[in-house]
């Protein structure tokens, strides 16, 4: 590219200007030829003044103060497209009036090994330019293509760093690989909903039920049983039932979407002892979709991201039974602070008064969320001996503060395992579990109902449960979610299976449409948003000596 064609910018008095012509020709052919610094004249007020501009920071320096200012280079994403700044008028803004540019200093005989560092830096502009022209326009592009060109980026991304470029410098290839990982995963769906089923238990067997579950062969289709014909339904993906390492490597990925700051969720749904809960978290020697994402957040930060940014991790982990909001983590004899849903200035949901511990390692993580679960609401039902009443959400944030740029990134992880679905007369619960029973049905009866109403296009209130209140970043927009839809296979559950496939197939009509506007959403600080009571001894059931998670 010519340096007639580039154009430079300074922030200005709040905006993006230009320099003039001679300056700015003078600034480009440094650029071009590899230069880390570019000592220019502007006038200003009648006289010249002496500017720097530090090409690895993207700074301007005034020679007479020393005060900086931000530089962009004409391919940085965020700069209109050199076509549309040829097309501005005459009376575009400039940084100043244009001067003559002091003369290149001719050097006979230079260092080699400066001659070599700017040959390096010279081609690594190249190859960054020439990969983020070839990445201009990703939309349309098929998924496949789409995983090459993020495979692509990286590898150039690493290539000009070794070459001499400094992290500002590759900012704008690190922006176009998230987008474009962004987008392979809105194209595998803003809610990707997977089935799964598990063997038969002994229960069943007992019983001599028969198994009511076909699966096809392109794994993404399902037939139930029933009492008169077999019923279809299609998913993203269906397991029979898998193992953990599989189930995890359809949504690894996602991992990544919250250090390129998305919010991600993952939860599970079906009737009580169909496996949710093993799905989730599973046994020690056999760690579910929690641990190895825990793993898989510190994969990334150990190999990716510790040699770029400081991150930082924190765990919370909130319980809601019967309608109240209790925290997992906290611990002593003093009475907990009242929970209360509210959203920051972003839109993201948070539990105000919630605790939230910072880990440096998986294994802190995971003995937290392993300590919070032993305190989880647990009833006996004729379905399950130990069943989860309660809906319980691990949730973890990153926030990734590049060291150079010093630019911020948040992202949230929430795992949700939901209390079982069945509907009262199946659980044959009285008293309080007929109570416990009541409330999961209304709240997820809800859930479902604002899922559909997304998935139309229309107006959805998530003030109307507790559970809803707590997901409404989670659905939609830019949120990234997953869905498992756990099926037992045993004949006798035919009508739980049914209603948890029809409950499945509503959540994967939502569309990703950008940031829902429909949404009824309180900001901080609103007297309406929803509160959550702390617990107190009259809503508990009889203590639990240990919880175990179950298959």
């Amino acid at each position: 590219m010519p340096s007639e064609s580039m154009f430079f910018q300074v922030f200005l008095l709040g905006e993006w200007v230009d320099y003039p012509k001679s300056a700015n020709k003078h600034i480009c052919d440094a650029y071009i030829a590899g230069d880390e610094k570019v000592e220019f004249k502007l006038k200003m007020d009648g006289r010249d003044a002496n500017y720097t501009i530090d090409f690895k920071q993207s700074v301007q320096i005034a020679g007479y103060s020393g005060k900086t200012r931000k530089v962009r280079p004409p391919w940085d994403m965020m700069k209109s497209t050199n076509k549309d700044h040829q097309e501005k008028n005459e009376a575009t803004k400039v940084a100043g009036e244009d001067t003559k540019q002091p003369a290149k200093e001719v050097v006979k005989k230079e260092d080699p090994a400066v001659v070599k560092r700017r040959e390096d830096r010279k081609k690594a502009l190249e190859q960054l330019k020439k990969c983020l022209e070839e990445t201009a326009t990703t939309k349309g592009w098929e998924e496949e293509k789409l995983v090459k060109t993020r495979a692509m980026v990286a590898t150039v991304t690493k290539e000009v760093i070794k070459l001499g470029l400094s992290e500002e410098e590759v900012r704008p290839l690190r922006d176009r690989m998230r987008k474009v990982h962004n987008q392979i995963q809105d194209l595998k769906g803003a809610i990707r909903v997977y089935c799964r089923t598990r063997p038969p238990n002994q229960r069943e067997l007992d019983a001599g039920s028969k198994m009511n579950l076909k699966f096809s062969d392109d794994r993404m289709t399902v037939s139930v049983a029933t009492e008169e014909d077999d019923k279809k339904f299609m998913y993203d993906m269906t397991f029979n039932p898998g193992t953990q390492e599989q189930v995890f490597e359809e949504l690894r990925e996602l991992i990544q979407s919250c250090y390129d700051g998305f919010n991600v969720t993952v939860f599970v749904y079906g009737q009580t002892g169909s496996g949710k809960t093993f799905t989730m978290f599973g046994p020690k020697n056999n760690p579910g979709v929690v641990m190895r994402a825990i793993n898989e957040m510190f994969r990334l930060k150990k190999e990716e991201y510790d040699a770029i940014a400081d991150v930082q991790m924190t765990c919370s982990m909130i319980e809601l039974y019967c309608g109240r909001f209790s925290d997992l983590l906290h611990s002593g004899k003093e009475k907990p602070k009242e929970l209360t849903i509210r959203k920051d200035a972003n839109g993201n949901v948070f539990m105000e008064n919630s605790i939230e511990k910072k880990c440096q390692d998986p294994t802190t993580m995971w003995k937290l969320i392993e300590g919070g679960f032993e305190g989880r609401k647990m009833t006996a039902t004729a379905m399950n001996a130990e069943s989860s009443r309660s809906h319980l959400f691990n949730i973890i944030k990153i926030q990734t503060t590049n060291k150079t740029t010093k630019k911020v990134i948040h992202g949230k992880l929430t795992l949700v395992d939901l209390a079982g679905s069945e509907r009262v007369k199946d659980s044959l619960v009285e008293g309080q579990a007929l109570a416990e029973a009541i409330e999961i049905n209304k709240s997820l009866t809800t859930l479902g109902d604002c899922m559909e109403l997304i998935g139309k296009g229309q107006k959805a209130s998530f003030r109307n449960a507790p559970l809803t209140s707590m997901l409404q970043d989670s659905l939609g927009g830019t949120a990234k979610t997953l869905m498992f839809a756990n099926l037992s296979p045993a004949f006798i559950n035919w009508k739980e299976t049914i209603n948890t496939c029809q409950w499945a197939m509503r959540a994967r009509k939502v569309e990703n449409k950008g940031q829902n506007k429909g949404d009824e959403q309180p900001e901080k600080g609103d007297s309406k948003a929803p509160k959550a009571k702390a617990k107190t001894g009259a809503a508990r059931p009889s203590k639990i000596s240990a919880v175990k998670p179950r298959k």
